[in-house]
């Protein structure tokens, strides 16, 4: 086997499996105390950070033969989190290395929307939707829809949050992006705050409203 066919080696789907259960287990046992939520995110981000060398499916997965519970250890040092009798150290880790094969995934998800942004161009599209369904994240299941004007550079930014006091809310922001690559242009303000719309149906409204104003003269 060459290596370039090892860096493209995905993550076994079994593992990845294991990876995605262990998040939702991870944080669906502290969803409802909020504090112990927030230092559960903390710990996995931080976990996840440290995996950012990993910069392949493969090299992730080998990186979880070797990093155990020492390197558990010295990253809560670093971190300074205090143990607590919550905190499920393998589930905590098997979250973390969940969480950074998302971001490699995403890695690549990016590169093909900007072959989909070029292509579309080029066939004469004003839109090009670059995601719709739901997405894992914190343990959660969200609605997730990205609609990228294919010239002005502008994106439409649809999901779903949900809490325990008030369920499940959608939101629609409008956002500058590179019109090239379709990621968000770095510390620039949203050309319209997100707005809270009651279910789905809502939000396609909104989605449609938003397309005809921002549409306009692009």
């Amino acid at each position: 086997m060459s290596v370039a066919d090892t860096q493209e080696r995905p993550v076994d789907p079994a593992l990845a499996r294991r990876w995605r259960d262990a998040e939702a287990a991870f944080f669906g046992g502290t969803i409802t105390e909020p504090e112990m939520y927030d230092a559960s995110i903390r710990l996995v981000r931080g976990l996840a950070d440290s995996l950012r060398d990993a910069i392949s499916e493969a090299a992730l997965e080998d990186a979880y033969e070797t990093r155990g519970g020492a390197w558990f250890e010295a990253r809560m040092a670093v971190m300074n989190l205090p143990h607590a009798d919550w905190l499920d150290l393998d589930t905590a880790r098997d979250a973390a290395f969940n969480l950074r094969l998302g971001e490699l995934r995403g890695e690549i998800l990016t590169r093909a929307t900007a072959a989909r942004l070029a292509a579309a161009r080029q066939a004469g599209e004003a839109w090009l939707v670059a995601a719709d369904g739901e997405v894992g994240i914190a343990g959660q299941r969200t609605y997730r829809r990205v609609e990228i004007h294919t010239r002005s550079g502008v994106a439409l930014f649809g999901y779903s949050a949900r809490d325990w006091q008030r369920g499940e809310t959608f939101w629609l922001e409008v956002v500058p992006v590179d019109p090239d690559s379709g990621a968000r242009v770095r510390g620039a303000p949203s050309l319209q705050e997100p707005r809270a719309y009651s279910d789905r149906p809502a939000l396609t409204r909104a989605f449609g409203r938003a397309r005809r104003q921002y549409g306009q003269g692009a």
